[in-house]
């Protein structure tokens, strides 16, 4: 079956560093779903890198990280980038989201390699991701990741409503362990991320996926059964520009074979 994307015509845009690119806008047939496809023009790109957004992001989202964007664009990489059904956390709509959007791409371009970027909220969604293994993954990065959904609840706000409406729970949460057990990425098993490369990037002013409650104890969970889990100590708060270093990314990426 040939994938077809809306009818919208590609539109050509530039990197900073002039590196000519076609900007999909895409509804993917399989999902209805939206999503952002850049292409990097003159060449046949073998890889592609999904960004997966923050809360109350949409696929648009990654316009605001152009600088990693340009980056992988600048190496040769497909860029796509997801709408994740708003705040999902990585549910099974998320991940449905992630897998119809890889069919898409993968039947347009010739790509052999698959990554992950997963920011923030997006970051629980790329640790299922890994988990699920419904895409064949050969790398991912986790950029401010919010890994324990209990932390989220905890925090109240905004946050404690989209977990309760992305996996159902009732008005206390008093189902939030039983009902997220196998979403809630610092419950995860070691074991899950075996074989994929995965490189963290947290900060200790972080007050949202904080180093001490959040990130390290993922990290050292992961590093328990598997020692392909790499942590990044960056500064500033939450999603700061000191967590989007795409020179890094790019040279990560580009070690794994």
């Amino acid at each position: 079956m040939t994938i077809r994307a809306g009818a919208v015509e590609p539109v050509t845009r530039r990197t900073a560093h002039h590196t000519g690119y076609d900007e999909h806008t895409v509804t993917v047939p399989r999902s209805g779903d939206r999503a952002l496809v850049a292409v990097p023009r003159g060449a046949t790109p073998s890889a592609v890198a999904y960004y997966l957004h923050g809360r109350t992001g949409d696929e648009r989202a990654i316009d605001d990280r152009a600088g990693l964007r340009d980056g992988l664009l600048d190496a040769g990489y497909v860029v796509a980038s997801p709408y994740l059904h708003g705040d999902r956390w990585g549910n099974r709509s998320a991940q449905d989201a992630v897998v119809a959007l890889d069919a898409w791409v993968s039947q347009r371009w010739p790509v052999t390699r698959r990554f992950l970027i997963g920011e923030s909220m997006g970051g629980n969604a790329a640790a299922n991701a890994v988990r699920l293994r419904e895409v064949p993954w050969d790398g991912a990065v986790f950029i401010a990741p919010s890994l324990s959904l209990r932390a989220v609840w905890e925090r109240g706000e905004h946050g404690r409503d989209t977990v309760r409406d992305a996996f159902g729970l009732s008005a206390d949460g008093h189902d939030l362990e039983s009902r997220t057990e196998h979403w809630d990425a610092v419950r995860h098993r070691p074991g899950d991320y075996v074989g994929v490369p995965i490189r963290v990037y947290a900060s200790r002013e972080d007050e949202v996926a904080n180093i001490a409650g959040v990130t390290g104890p993922w990290v050292e969970m992961i590093r328990r059964g598997s020692d392909s889990v790499e942590f990044v100590e960056v500064s500033g708060p939450h999603v700061s520009e000191d967590h989007f270093r795409a020179a890094e990314i790019v040279e990560f990426f580009g070690t794994i074979r």
